[in-house]
């Protein structure tokens, strides 16, 4: 079974490059749920790309989850940090993109969407650029019922 959704490229609040929708798309067309060859509509998917290697200690490549609804518009992008020291440290939202909410949050603190817009293309810009690299392993959940 293939999930059958097609990532929109416009109509977001911060500009959303060709790159990066690109990736999602190739990431979903590669997703097969199991063997049959029917198409489900999917409520939605989220996307998991991970860095096996980051840890608190040593760093690494920030673990990012991306949101998609069944409409193909991104929700939200959240960017996760390890966040105090050593055996306290934890896995938190850096960076959030809320599309939905037209929100975005950095480090706890929340504004207006717009005030993120140079920080979401340098962000962008630079995770683009680490998919490419294959830093990642990504995983895809489905929304489906």
């Amino acid at each position: 079974m293939k999930i059958k959704i097609q990532v929109q490229s416009t109509g977001y609040p911060l500009t959303v490059s060709k790159k990066l929708v690109a990736i999602l798309q190739r990431e979903l067309d590669r997703l097969v749920v199991d063997q049959t060859t029917a198409e489900e509509q999917s409520e939605g998917v989220t996307f998991n790309f991970r860095d096996p290697d980051y840890s608190a200690e040593s760093g690494g490549y920030h673990p990012v989850e991306i949101s998609v609804d069944g409409e193909g518009r991104i929700s939200y992008i959240t960017d996760f940090a390890y966040v105090g020291i050593g055996a306290f440290a934890e896995l938190d939202r850096e960076i959030d993109f809320d599309f939905g909410f037209r929100v975005f949050q950095h480090m706890g603190r929340e504004f207006p969407i717009e005030r993120g817009a140079s920080l979401f293309r340098i962000w962008q810009a630079n995770f683009c650029s680490y998919v490419e690299r294959q830093v990642f392993q990504i995983s895809i959940t489905s929304h489906s019922s």
